[in-house]
């Protein structure tokens, strides 16, 4: 038996390149996945947040609309029971 090490054939090696090369293709292409999934999630937490923000404000002016809304119906309300000033003279009585 040789003392020297076993050298590989050309072939082989050639083999073992391709491999090393399809998993490192491979990892990149995870790594490539895996941002595009962080990139989404990123996305959606953004949409959600400013799908939240869009409704409080609807909410917000629905609210001030219905407070503007009440407070009209109160200010008629009491303009309504309030008595014309000055009175209109009694019937029967005209000037004159």
């Amino acid at each position: 038996m040789s003392k020297h090490p076993r050298r590989e054939s050309p072939a082989k090696a050639a083999r073992t390149q391709a491999e090393a090369r399809t998993q490192a293709k491979a990892a990149r292409a995870q790594a490539e996945a895996e941002q595009a999934q962080a990139d989404l999630a990123e996305a959606k937490v953004k949409v959600a947040k400013e799908q939240d923000a869009a409704i409080a404000r609807a909410l917000q002016e629905d609210d001030e609309a219905r407070r503007q809304a009440d407070l009209k119906e109160v200010a008629e309300k009491e303009a309504e029971a309030v008595p014309d000033w000055p009175p209109d003279p009694p019937a029967g009585r005209g000037s004159g």
